[in-house]
């Protein structure tokens, strides 16, 4: 899974959620500092991608996410050991 197409989805999933267009999202954007999410978009978001992606991530995972970048290192390597 290139992790170009795994951001762009990221990103209109986050863009669906909240109505932000991701066009105005860097990468690197925090979810808190730099979109202004509260936890239940969070939550909502995480929802969708593990619903998406087919990915499960721990609580203690999931907690740990702040921004669109760790979401898809997140799914990166969730990805590679389910193939694994």
């Amino acid at each position: 899974m290139e992790p170009e197409i795994v951001t762009a989805r990221v990103k209109e999933i986050i863009g669906s959620i909240t109505g932000i267009s991701p066009g105005n999202m860097s990468d690197s954007a925090n979810f808190v500092d730099d979109l202004g999410l509260d936890s239940l978009a969070i939550l909502e978001i995480a929802v969708d991608v593990e619903k998406t992606f087919k990915v499960k991530a721990s609580e203690e995972q999931l907690q740990g996410i702040r921004s669109i970048q760790e979401t898809v290192e997140l799914i990166l390597q969730q990805s590679c050991a389910q193939v694994a």
